[in-house]
């Protein structure tokens, strides 16, 4: 348990470095696509101190002043552009030649054979410096003479790669590299960066490191050498298998390139490499393409060679990268138009469902109305039936009481032979004052049923239309026909029978109501059956 919590501690010490070490990494690629978005500045700023310098040798009017400005052009070509660099090498060795001056013909010999090795011509670099007697030399000539067979024989490494000419190689190249530390003033720029290299070649990756940042960190030091400076770092964190340390400092490198208008093979080509094991292929293809165009632009083939193996091998994977987002994009599509297709037909459905229970319901509420309106009918039919039975009943009772006197006051009269008071007695105007009160009744009865028949029975007629029974408890005769036709008796014949009126009577009178009403006269017995 105390094991595993100092585990766990001291992996949550190690969060913020490896943050920070991202963080750094980060910075430095995006400064450096700052710096490449400024590319035609600093092309610019070459080219003007290129015109300087031709300007200064047109001007040069004597032959040391024409060596110096063709030798300064050769400088600012050698890792500019190949074809220039080799042109001015040589036109400063003619001269050299021509004036006589050993240590100049050494120098031009220098340039040359830089040029050589830069463009892969080994054996012909060779054979140049092969002509040069270093015992014979200054100091300063001594180490351009050891720095060029130094660069010569690792390139003569690097071409053999496999042991044992790797190894017999590498191994001058080294005794040349410990002669310059030798001859150099310790502890000064140029010592600390052949120090830095050799420790390199012994695989002392840390104190190369030291080594360096005394070069990287000097205000002598120029850009150019700042770059070369940062990409020895990175080569020693890619040894130190620090990639996020390698790809910081060979951004720092290409920085440099970029200001410096360098075109020889760049940081960016390594740059690229790195990133690319990172999955960032864009980036990786973006630094390539132009590590490409510098390549091109400075002109060896040597160098578009060592470009070309990488190339390919990014551009192989970006397309890979880009055929799996569009195969993923189409699989997306598809399953997007499958989904769609699906949601459409859900949708589809649930309408079709939808519109079926809709229908349902309205099935289903219009039915509902019919019964609510069949109830309301039956409750109705149910009330007047009640009031109408109860109120017959009375009538009835009354009726055979009056019937019952009479029988006996007629009995009395036949038995005492009085049959003049018998015929007085069934007089018609008697029969007459029954219908009366029966019609009495009948209006009493249907009021209580409707006590707004009369006021929305005369809404169907205008003001001048409009008539009143002789009081609040009895019917005009019009209005008890339609009063009988509101209790469902619809049959003229019954109508007239229950009136003692003829059958053309009740026609007429319903015909004269009709035609003087504001509703159409088919709806006029419909308006009635909504009371």
């Amino acid at each position: 348990m105390k094991n595993l919590a100092i585990t766990i501690f001291c992996f949550l010490l190690t969060i913020p470095s490896l943050l920070f070490a991202d963080n750094s990494k980060q910075y430095w690629l995006q400064e450096l696509d700052k710096s490449l978005s400024q590319r035609d500045q600093f092309e610019q700023e070459k080219h003007q101190q290129i015109d300087h310098l031709k300007r200064q040798l047109k001007q040069a009017d004597y032959q040391e002043r024409r060596y110096e400005a063709l030798h300064s052009l050769f400088e600012e070509y050698k890792s500019y552009c190949y074809d220039s660099a080799v042109v001015y090498a040589r036109q400063t060795q003619e001269l050299a030649e021509k004036m006589g001056n050993n240590d100049k013909i050494t120098e031009s010999k220098c340039a040359v054979a830089f040029c050589l090795i830069s463009s892969g011509l080994l054996s012909e670099a060779s054979s140049i410096l092969e002509t040069i007697n270093p015992s014979q030399l200054p100091r300063e000539l001594c180490d351009l003479y050891y720095e060029m067979k130094c660069s010569l024989y690792r390139a003569l490494a690097d071409f053999a790669h496999d042991d044992p000419y790797y190894t017999k190689y590498i191994s001058v190249s080294n005794a040349y590299l410990d002669t310059l530390i030798q001859s150099t003033p310790p502890n000064t720029i140029k010592w600390y960066s052949y120090k830095g290299s050799r420790l390199m070649r012994d695989w002392k990756y840390e104190e190369a490191l030291k080594a360096f940042t005394k070069v990287l960190e000097s205000d002598e030091t120029d850009k150019h050498q700042k770059a070369m400076t940062a990409a020895e770092m990175a080569w020693a964190y890619v040894h130190m298998k620090d990639d996020d340390k390698a790809i910081e400092y060979f951004a720092q490198s290409a920085l440099y390139d970029n200001e410096s208008a360098t075109r020889e093979i760049t940081a960016l080509y390594h740059l690229s490499r790195l990133i690319y094991k990172q999955g960032e292929h864009g980036r990786a293809s973006r630094y390539v393409h132009q590590a490409l165009e510098d390549v091109q632009f400075y002109n060896t083939r040597l160098r578009k060679v060592e470009i070309g193996d990488i190339l390919p091998i990014i551009e192989q994977d970006r397309y890979k990268a880009i055929r799996s987002q569009r195969n993923w994009l189409i699989a997306a599509s598809c399953l997007f138009v499958a989904l769609l297709l699906v949601i459409l037909y859900a949708y589809w459905f649930n309408r079709k469902k939808n519109r079926i229970l809709t229908e349902a319901r309205e099935t289903i509420a219009g039915q509902l109305e019919q019964l609510r309106l069949a109830n309301t009918q039956l409750l109705e039919d149910d009330k007047i039936k009640n009031a109408y039975i109860g109120r017959s009943f009375y009538t009835n009772s009354e009726y055979i009481a009056k019937l019952e006197k009479l029988f006996l006051t007629i009995d009395r009269k036949i038995a005492a032979r009085q049959y003049d008071d018998v015929r007085s007695m069934l007089k018609l105007s008697t029969l007459n004052d029954e219908r009366e009160n029966m019609y009495e009744e009948f209006d009493q009865t249907f009021l209580k049923l409707f006590p707004n028949f009369v006021a929305r029975y005369n809404d169907l007629f205008e003001e001048k239309d409009r008539k009143l029974p002789p009081n609040d408890h009895s019917l005009t005769s019009e209005m008890r026909i339609f009063a009988l036709i509101r209790l469902g008796i619809n049959d003229s014949e019954r109508i007239a029978k229950f009136l003692d009126y003829s059958v053309h009577t009740v026609n007429t009178y319903k015909t004269r109501i009709k035609n003087r009403s504001t509703v159409d006269n088919d709806q006029f017995e419909k308006m009635i059956m909504k009371i």
